[in-house]
């Protein structure tokens, strides 16, 4: 992740910028654009649980390394996808009467 200084010098809008890792700036991915600090290091530790549960998945149903490098969505969908999940499964279920 790294940090912006944007816009009046006096007082500046500050942003993150959270990236997956890669030995070189070209094979990096864009996760996103935050505000804060806090939510650049839960965005990034997202990608990182979503990342980890889409291969554990893709490897119980037995996918290559190959195809699943092709069907490997953005970091950001991943992330989308992850934390809708996740607000799913904090939300209570109905219970019947």
């Amino acid at each position: 992740m790294r940090r912006f200084l944007l816009g009046d010098p006096n007082r500046p809008d500050e942003w993150f910028r959270v990236v997956t890792w890669a030995p070189t700036s070209e094979a990096r991915e864009l996760i996103g654009w935050v505000r804060s600090l806090d939510a650049a290091c839960a965005l990034g530790w997202d990608h990182y649980c979503a990342f980890q549960s889409w291969r554990s998945h893709m490897a119980a149903r037995r996918t290559d390394s190959t195809a699943m490098n092709q069907l490997k969505p953005s970091p950001a969908e991943l992330v989308k996808f992850w934390r809708a999940h996740a607000d799913n499964e904090k939300t209570p279920r109905p219970t019947r009467r």
